[in-house]
């Protein structure tokens, strides 16, 4: 518990809830007086108007039939910001592991879409993720990463052959770029399609060219470790990868608790 921030009381989160979704002085929407806050049951409400607000339901919010504290709320988001395990997310926010788990699932649903189209020097790499022996269907993942920027994209393949590998090659980077690689095969023809190609060959040891795209794997996996118990359930894997995706190309999201629900909570 020592590293965990200096999180407010249930109140001042509360009342942090308000000035991001009602402004930072409180003004009702419809008149822009101030709101009078009853703390005790949850709601702002207009001595002008009349009206009555939740900023956890205000506008079809995502926060609507949140049922812990808002404590609660901003130590679960800080924890899936940082990459907390199951079992420390569960001690510090106080919560059930299926609750920990549902929350998580549902800050991953407020990411916006972060794909990207990476110029310059790519480097490329595919991996597995699934264990046969466990009766576990096995997922190959293509990941594609910028090492000058840290952006990465990746795509959920049918398998390791030349067609699926340069359609992935070819919707997430620029063409002209130089597409650095391992010296499987199915890579080999990339510069028909427009671009230069490296390739190193790891079975020679010749993996320096490579090793940013040997690292998407080595953060992703351990990360999802950490939040299933020591295992990688592939059944998340898509979601899994949008979110990969936005740690690296938007990582303005995951910088605190504030900051993440600033960019999905406040009205449009």
């Amino acid at each position: 518990m020592s590293n965990l921030p200096n999180i407010p009381s249930n109140k001042k989160c509360w009342q942090q809830l308000n000035k991001l979704v009602f402004s930072e002085q409180v003004l009702c929407p419809l008149c822009h007086q101030s709101l009078q806050e009853n703390y005790r049951q949850r709601y702002v409400w207009c001595s002008h108007c009349r009206k009555k607000y939740r900023p956890t339901s205000y506008r079809g919010s995502w926060l609507y039939g949140m049922k812990i504290s808002p404590r609660q709320l901003f130590i679960l988001l800080w924890c899936w910001q940082m990459r907390k395990s199951a079992e420390a997310t569960v001690l510090k926010a106080e919560v059930s592991y299926t609750t920990s788990g549902r929350w998580f699932a549902r800050f991953r649903r407020q990411l916006p879409e972060t794909g990207v189209l990476l110029d310059g020097i790519v480097q490329v790499d595919e991996s597995y993720f699934g264990k046969q022996r466990f009766k576990q269907t096995q997922h190959i993942v293509a990941g594609a990463k910028d090492p000058s920027t840290g952006q990465i994209a990746l795509r959920i393949t049918d398998s390791r052959g030349q067609e699926p590998l340069e359609r992935f090659v070819q919707d997430v980077i620029r063409p002209g770029s130089l597409v650095v690689t391992d010296k499987w095969w199915a890579y080999d023809e990339l510069p028909l399609l427009g671009y230069s190609h490296e390739g190193w060959n790891h079975s020679k040891g010749q993996f320096a060219g490579t090793n940013q795209g040997e690292n998407i794997w080595s953060v992703s996996k351990r990360h999802a470790r950490k939040l299933f118990g020591g295992r990688i359930l592939t059944k998340h894997l898509t979601v899994l990868c949008e979110e990969w995706m936005a740690r690296a190309n938007q990582p303005q999201f995951f910088n605190s608790p504030i900051e993440f629900l600033r960019f999905t909570l406040v009205p449009c």
